[in-house]
């Protein structure tokens, strides 16, 4: 995965961890998935892609666990 982030977004990555990054892109999820070949049928391997609206600043534990919570609560 990290050679296809290198190649893809060679400028608009950031590695968070061995095996997580941050990418800065336009297009859906899919389409990222499709550029980095996670895409079934594609070559890279498996990963989980998806796309955030928006982000800023600095926040405390509390916040952050609840934009977990959030995010594993199942769409309306």
């Amino acid at each position: 995965m990290e050679a296809a982030v290198r190649r893809v977004f060679p400028s608009d990555h950031f590695k968070v961890a061995d095996d997580q990054w941050l990418i800065s892109a336009i297009g859906t999820a899919k389409d990222i998935s499709d550029k980095l070949g996670v895409t079934p049928g594609n070559e890279t391997g498996p990963a989980i892609v998806f796309s955030m609206a928006n982000y800023y600043g600095r926040a405390t534990t509390e916040v952050w666990d609840w934009i977990k919570v959030k995010a594993e609560q199942p769409s309306a």
